[in-house]
């Protein structure tokens, strides 16, 4: 069982008028797993330990209403953003192991609850 290091960051989003308020927020994950100091698992390939580092970042979007398309495009954009904060957080502890698909896989993990905040202001 790999070991879990979470890092919370505090999020531009939230920084905006009314976004922490109202309790409105995705999180944004970005794991990485990197061999590292504290063994939990073994890779089957190297028997390096495995330590997965994980920072998590919350986009606000309590000042959006997710009924206007504007707006939404606006909280996807900002889950992007915070997407590409926490993948270079990951780029700065974990230096030695860079992986160029992180972005992607936040937003792509991000996504659902995206889908489905939009999805509750439609009703």
């Amino acid at each position: 069982m790999a070991m879990a290091a979470l890092v919370g960051l505090a999020s531009p989003a939230l920084a905006q008028a009314g976004a922490n308020a109202t309790g409105k927020e995705i999180v944004v994950e970005a794991p990485r797993t990197a061999p590292g100091p504290a063994p939990a698992e073994r890779s089957p390939y190297t028997g390096a330990p495995i330590i997965t580092t994980t920072v998590r970042i919350t986009a606000g979007y309590g000042d959006l209403d997710l009924a206007k398309p504007a707006d939404a495009a606006r909280l996807q954009t900002r889950v992007e953003h915070v997407a590409q904060a926490a993948c270079k957080e990951l780029d700065r502890l974990r230096p030695l192991a860079p992986d160029p698909t992180c972005v992607a896989m936040a937003v792509a993990k991000a996504r659902p609850a995206v889908e489905q905040a939009i999805a509750a202001a439609a009703r």
